[in-house]
């Protein structure tokens, strides 16, 4: 590589060679019109010279007319040749011929009629001086004209007769003809030197322009001048494309302000802007296409007057469309970024608060599981000793250790839903059932502690609810069980009240709202809105009993998935009202749409109860119902029997599933409470072939009772053609009330 010193060298070389060059170009052209005139003068010249001389010298007519007629000739060949591409590119050897021409017939008149050299020696020197002067071509060339001149001037007087030598003047004719040549030669170097520079100006000017030809023409900028008024004066390509033409004619009888500007507003913001500070840079604005499409360009402009005194704008636009949409994007992006910041850490706050709130649940439940655990563990020791002192103490104990039995089974029921409810796997089922039912379920279910207390207990049903509806039971009775709970909970006189009404309806579904309302001691205002948030327990002074916190959690989670909302409302010393929506199917396949109505209608069908200490479920022993129990477990075996019996069914258990449809086949039964686990033939597979005997006995009312209560499981027990789910433990009051239903309705049926 070369140093940068020599590049320059290089470089001024370059640009020497190539001006050069740019100047004998224009010295061609410029020879072409003198070239013309010099023919157009010869023979004019020579014609005129013609008639003259034949005249006056007729001795010499043939060769005068010879000599000038070939002049004449040559200058009119030369004439034509000029105009052809032969003629631009060797004008020059042109030029001398002429010239030879010309001289040639001067010196053949001055050999042959002597007297005549003063005349044409002064002649031909003023031709030539004109034309050193008229041509302005390179010394070089007028010095070679100025030698055969005088070559061909000198042979002429050489040849000639003596006679020329004794004219008169002719020494003083002959040092004016080189004084003339060397005139002439000085003159046509001056003048080139002239021309010389006046070329290269015109190189400089055309290098320029070359240069702003080509930035105009190619910049990716698009470059106008307007008129104040708006027409269109000057404009590059890149300005006839970014406005989505195809040439320049479409554009000339437009107006940059009624056609480009999408906003009328965005040129007066303009223009008020160039009249005070008569520039403008960095203009956004938007332009309407030749489509009509929007783009948004970045204008440039300024105030400029012609040298007439015009006053016009002139300027560039660069469209920066889709640096705006990059930016609309950043700044969408920048705000989804801040949003999600402000998301992390809220969901960071969150989680931390929930940690907090984990730590105290686990610390609360580890003391509500021990507790009733103790008690539990405790009254069954007492009991196993014989440590009571009364009938009466036995029974105690046992109450209380029952009790503490379902405080426990509660607690591990709620765990066990919110585990389910946190992992995502929580579904609704949709059967078909009854709301008086679900309710009659519930306060069976509540109605020891309502007892206990004294309570009174009022449901309040809509009469229109209808008989049938699709939907979950199970979990809309949790719900009722939960608010029922909380209430008796925190309730320790007055009463409790129950109301179900229809809120809304459509041709497919039906939204109720439950509502439970209770006289306790209510909740403090500023707690309200930490009742169904999760690991939460809203404490009071009052409250001897503080529970889980998860009943309401849950709770929530059903409703949402029933579609529904539930709310609180309390009065410190007045009492709690929750209550939720739930929507239901009025058709199985009804399709899920929304309740447009808003009708609250009143309540037709009110029952007062008040739950006592007496055997309310107990039923007739004039009618006492006969159940098949199986269950393969002894210990169960033998308390589900007790049960069964001491409510008024006559019960025979069996331990297996062979033994289950052998006793099926008897006919001697009402109802079949299934155990689903056993080793030998499983419940699921036993109540198949029980379907599959047909007639009665196949179509025995069969109830499954299992330890498993996740909602798969129901499903699966359904589908093997059961009636009816109860998850252990059991309570034997919903058990009841359960065998009750489906014991009427297989009546029923076998009625009708």
């Amino acid at each position: 590589m070369g140093t940068d010193k020599e590049k320059d060298q290089n470089s001024k070389i370059t640009s020497e060679v190539r001006l050069q060059n740019y100047i004998k170009e224009e010295n061609k052209k410029q020879l072409i019109s003198p070239l013309k005139s010099l023919t157009y003068f010869t023979i004019a010249t020579g014609l005129l010279a013609l008639i003259l001389e034949v005249r006056y010298f007729e001795k010499f007519k043939v060769q005068i007319f010879s000599s000038r007629l070939s002049s004449i000739l040559i200058a009119f060949v030369i004439l034509l040749i000029a105009n052809s591409k032969f003629g631009k590119k060797y004008s020059v050897l042109l030029i001398h011929v002429l010239l030879i021409s010309i001289i040639s017939s001067f010196g053949i008149m001055i050999y042959l009629i002597p007297k005549t050299l003063i005349f044409n020696s002064y002649l031909i020197s003023l031709i030539i001086f004109i034309a050193a002067l008229f041509l302005s071509w390179e010394v070089t060339n007028q010095i070679i004209v100025a030698i055969y001149y005088n070559v061909v001037f000198a042979v002429s007087i050489l040849i000639s007769s003596k006679e020329i030598y004794i004219l008169p003047n002719m020494v003083e004719s002959v040092i004016l003809v080189l004084i003339i040549s060397i005139i002439a030669v000085i003159a046509s170097y001056i003048n080139y030197l002239y021309r010389q520079d006046a070329f290269r100006k015109g190189y400089e000017i055309s290098l320029s322009e070359k240069k702003f030809r080509n930035i105009f023409e190619h910049s990716a900028e698009g470059i106008f001048q307007i008129s104040t008024e708006g027409k269109l004066r000057t404009f590059n390509p890149a300005f006839v494309k970014m406005l989505g033409y195809s040439n320049d004619n479409e554009l000339m009888n437009l107006n940059l302000f009624e056609n480009f500007f999408a906003k009328e507003s965005d040129w007066e913001l303009l223009s008020k802007l160039l009249e005070k500070q008569s520039k403008v840079r960095n203009f956004r604005v938007s332009f309407f296409k030749k489509d009509h499409s929007e783009i948004t360009v970045r204008m440039n402009a300024r105030l400029n007057t012609d040298d007439d005194g015009t006053t016009f704008y002139e300027g560039s636009l660069q469209d920066i469309t889709q640096q705006v949409i990059a930016e609309i994007e950043k700044q969408k992006a920048l705000e989804a970024l801040k949003q999600e910041k402000m998301n992390t850490d809220n969901i960071a706050k969150k989680a931390l608060t929930e940690s907090n709130y984990k730590t105290k649940f686990l610390a609360n439940m580890s003391h509500e599981v021990r507790t009733p655990m103790n008690s539990v563990m405790g009254f069954l020791t007492l009991i196993e000793n014989d440590l009571f002192e009364s009938v009466d103490e036995l029974k105690t104990f046992a109450r209380d250790a029952r009790l503490a039995a379902e405080s426990l089974l509660d607690i591990i029921n709620n765990i066990l839903d919110i585990s389910k409810i946190e992992a995502g796997k929580m579904d609704l089922d949709e059967v078909e059932f009854n709301i008086s039912d679900e309710i009659q379920k519930a306060t069976s279910i509540i109605g020891q502690a309502i007892r206990q207390k004294n309570l009174k207990l009022e449901i309040n049903n809509d009469f229109d609810i209808p008989e049938h509806l699709y939907g979950d039971p199970t979990r809309y009775r949790q719900i009722i069980l939960n608010l029922l709970s909380n209430a008796v909970k925190f309730t320790e006189e007055g009463k409790i009240t129950l109301s179900v009404k229809i809120k809304n309806t459509t041709s497919n579904f039906v939204e109720l709202i439950t509502s439970v309302e209770d006289t306790g001691q209510g909740i403090p205002p500023e707690k309200i809105n930490l009742l169904f948030e999760p690991y939460v327990q809203v404490k009071t002074q009052k409250a001897k009993k503080e529970g889980t916190g998860l009943g309401l959690v849950i709770s929530k989670e059903f409703v949402k998935l029933m579609r529904g909302e539930i709310k609180a409302e309390s009065k410190l010393g007045v009492g709690s009202k929750f209550y939720f929506t739930a929507r239901f199917k009025l058709t199985k396949d009804s399709l899920l749409d929304d309740i447009s109505k808003d009708e609250s209608r009143p309540v037709e069908h009110v029952v007062s109860l008040r739950l006592t200490k007496t055997s309310d479920f107990r039923t007739d022993h004039g009618s006492r119902k006969r159940v098949l129990l199986v269950e393969d477990n002894p210990i169960s075996q033998n308390l589900e029997m007790k049960i069964l019996r001491e409510v008024g069914y006559e019960v025979e258990a069996v331990s297996n599933g062979h033994d289950a449809i052998e006793a099926v086949k008897t006919n001697l039964f009402d109802i079949v409470l299934m155990d689903v686990e056993m080793t030998d033939m499983d419940g699921i597979t036993a109540t198949r072939k029980i379907r599959e005997l047909g007639g009665k006995p196949g179509k025995i009312p069969i109830i499954a009772v299992t330890a498993h209560s996740s909602m798969k499981d129901r499903e699966k027990c359904l589908a093997s053609g059961m009636e009816d789910y109860i998850a252990k433990p059991i309570n034997i009051h919903f058990l009841k009330l359960t065998i009750d239903q489906w014991v009427k309705a297989q009546l029923k049926n076998t009625l009708t």
